[in-house]
């Protein structure tokens, strides 16, 4: 059992204690750190609002507009507008194949963006670039095929302007090969035309151009 002398001497200094809070407060630095404003931006962005969409997405502290998108499949990541939204329809089986759309309108303009992500990790179409080429090839209905290269991965990516019905589509579109896993490949598709049909629209717009390139270019295979 504590001794009297000891009691009294933690009694005393619990009083000191409170007196110093009520008479002065407690004062107690807390390091608060300050919201980055990019951050804060993409956080409150249209695609991460979107409860389909943010399932998918981080924030990309290395972009103003983009934020990252990792495959359901966990198989690679790609950069994603954050004006986005992934469609209602998306298809996935296991870890082999996934299917996602994508659409969104440049703010302020009648410009609407769709792009269409196949992926595939397989022994046939996976690993089969030639075939993917090919077929890429005939949707580009004799268009020039611009092959390039980088540390993980290789790519080919095809353009194509036409009017259809009067209204006007830039299509782009690429087949995208790992370098590291021979069995991962990705077929996309996408183009810009016009959001409001009887309203016209510049598809061919410098924006819609870089916006697929940036997609394209930003594919890592995991």
């Amino acid at each position: 059992m504590p001794s009297l002398k000891y009691s009294k001497l933690v009694l005393g200094s619990l009083c000191l204690i409170m007196t110093a809070i009520l008479i002065g407060g407690c004062k107690v630095d807390f390091e608060i750190k300050d919201t980055d404003p990019k951050e804060e931006k993409l956080l409150n962005s249209r695609a991460m609002k979107d409860e389909r969409s943010a399932k998918f997405l981080s924030v990309n502290p290395k972009e103003d507009d983009y934020l990252t998108f990792i495959s359901g499949t966990k198989g690679y990541k790609m950069l994603f507008h954050k004006d986005a939204i992934v469609n209602k329809f998306y298809e996935i089986h296991d870890k082999n194949f996934e299917r996602v759309t994508v659409t969104f309108r440049f703010k302020n303009d009648n410009l609407l963006i769709y792009q269409d992500t196949t992926y595939y990790d397989s022994t046939d179409f996976g690993q089969d670039v030639e075939y993917l080429v090919d077929s890429m090839g005939k949707k580009l209905k004799g268009s020039k095929i611009k092959h390039f290269e980088d540390e993980g991965k290789e790519y080919y990516i095809g353009r194509l302007f036409e009017y259809d019905e009067k209204i006007p589509y830039s299509y782009f579109y690429a087949v995208i090969h790992s370098k590291k896993y021979k069995t991962k490949s990705v077929e996309f598709y996408g183009f810009g035309s016009c959001a409001e049909v009887k309203k016209t629209c510049n598809a061919e717009d410098n924006r819609v151009e870089k916006h697929f390139n940036k997609i394209i270019e930003s594919f890592e295979f995991q």
